[in-house]
């Protein structure tokens, strides 16, 4: 049966999401809010819609179809947000396109679209469960469908790889046990740096939900030294290739890790830009140095992990610093991570890449040969690299243009484009772009459709929509 495989991915995502309802409607029971009324419809949705979706995927084949698995990679994000969406309805909380918004918004880990303060208690845990389940479901996509659209998947690891991808559904499970033990095993070692931090348990579960999963919802202020570094700590793990971890906690080495070329390409940028921005709120008598430095790197991690994690001083650094810290949102973590962005991996090949044409130039005879982590990148791969950096590209400065429509300012429009495309709400704050509420309908629904294009690896959109107009063109 075509479709089988999208049908049998559907049902294990909303099968999943069905699990998670169950938190918010139990603590919602046990307190009493008022507020269980809200979930039941969207459970019983999301039970329902899983039940169907296991009846049309029983024929699935043993291995994905290219297009079935991009087409599961493009419409997960849109049924999520409309399942996500529905509590914030039931409840009378948000009209339709707001709550659509915070739905995608979610589990995009874009951050949250409305102020999460003026909710019950039951919809801002929603919401976190929301980002969790939202990075855990794309990092899932990241080792299972997404290589086959963006061919980056091996290159992210050190030499002798135990981890080739292949088409055949086994093999696909393995990965995802393997990505989502590292998941859960960050997110208790960030509650554990949390509660060491001062932070009471359930409070200190929420708050590494939401840093791991780079959602960047803040439920205390991150201000004490020692959340401070718990939050540090939890943004740069979530920023490292996810197999990699696994490999290094299987092996118990830490060879893998010193000799991956992406990661220290990570640490080198992260230290940089820490110093850029250090030295320079320190030279505008700021701070002063240790505190100039210890800003600067929470800040860097923030966004380069495209968490969002902000402080009050963020709108008032100098016009430097806003600007470096927006642009390290499109540079995002490694390939293989739960972050935003186009990665570090495919920037490091594109510098390679132009370094070695550029030799070409002066040596035409001369063979070019890029390698990444000790391993040639054959020239699909760097095609694919390119075509995603274009795509990326074109699609940001469009979106802006658009987004622009809403009477925003070029900067406004900018900023909420990149917001969008990499999954960092702060990104737009740097900016001092207006309260999203006030956007038009249409605006808020392209803006839902950015973080969507951007969680996709944005490849996934044009192969449907080639594949759709090439079906039509078929068809009449």
């Amino acid at each position: 049966m075509k479709g089988a495989f999208i049908f049998f991915g559907m049902s294990r995502m909303l099968s999943f999401i069905g699990a998670l309802l169950l938190v918010p409607l139990a603590v919602s029971v046990y307190s009493g809010d008022g507020t269980a009324s809200a979930f039941w419809p969207s459970l019983i949705t999301t039970a329902a819609g899983a039940a169907l979706f296991q009846v049309g995927g029983r024929t699935r084949k043993r291995q994905m179809p290219l297009t079935e698995g991009t087409a599961l990679l493009f419409f997960a994000w849109f049924v999520l947000a409309l399942v996500g969406a529905m509590p914030f309805v039931c409840a009378g909380i948000l009209v339709p396109a707001d709550a659509f918004t915070e739905g995608m918004a979610a589990f995009t880990t874009n951050g949250t679209f409305m102020s999460i303060e003026q909710v019950p208690a039951t919809f801002r845990i929603w919401h976190i469960l929301m980002e969790w389940a939202g990075a855990l479901i794309f990092i899932s996509f990241f080792v299972t469908v997404v290589p086959q659209v963006s061919n980056v998947f091996s290159f992210g690891l050190t030499g002798n790889n135990p981890f080739v991808f292949t088409t055949g559904l086994t093999r696909m499970f393995s990965f995802v046990k393997a990505v989502s033990i590292i998941y859960v095993f960050l997110t208790v070692l960030s509650c554990i740096a949390y509660t060491a931090a001062g932070l009471s348990f359930d409070t200190a579960v929420l708050q590494a939900m939401t840093t791991v999963s780079t959602g960047g919802t803040s439920l205390v202020p991150l201000v004490s030294q020692g959340l401070v570094a718990a939050a540090m700590i939890g943004m740069f793990l979530s920023s490292c290739n996810f197999l990699l971890l696994y490999r290094i906690l299987r092996e118990r080495s830490i060879r893998a890790f010193r000799f991956n070329t992406e990661i220290r390409v990570f640490a080198v940028l992260v230290i940089g830009a820490t110093f850029l921005v250090a030295m320079n709120i320190r030279d505008g008598g700021l701070y002063p140095w240790s505190d100039s430095l210890r800003t600067a790197l929470f800040h860097v991690l923030s966004f380069v992990s495209t968490t969002g994690f902000t402080g009050p001083e963020a709108v008032t650094f100098p016009e430097f610093d806003r600007l470096l810290l927006f642009l390290l949102v499109f540079v995002g973590g490694c390939v293989g991570s739960v972050t935003g962005g186009m990665r570090v991996l495919r920037f490091l090949i594109l510098l390679k890449m132009t370094g070695r044409e550029l030799l070409r130039t002066l040596h035409p005879q001369m063979v070019v040969n890029v390698k990444a982590n000790n391993m040639s990148v054959p020239l699909p791969v760097i095609s694919r690299v390119l075509n995603v950096f274009f795509l990326f590209t074109v699609m940001f400065f469009f979106s802006a243009l658009v987004l622009s429509l809403a009477g925003l300012t070029p900067l406004q429009a900018l900023g909420l484009a990149g917001a969008g495309l990499t999954g960092t709400s702060a990104a737009a704050s740097l900016f001092e772009t207006a309260e999203l509420t006030a956007l038009p309908v249409w605006a808020k629904l392209y803006y839902s459709f950015t973080m969507a294009l951007g969680r996709m690896e944005i490849v996934a959109f044009f192969i449907v929509l080639q594949t759709g107009t090439h079906f039509l063109r078929r068809r009449w």
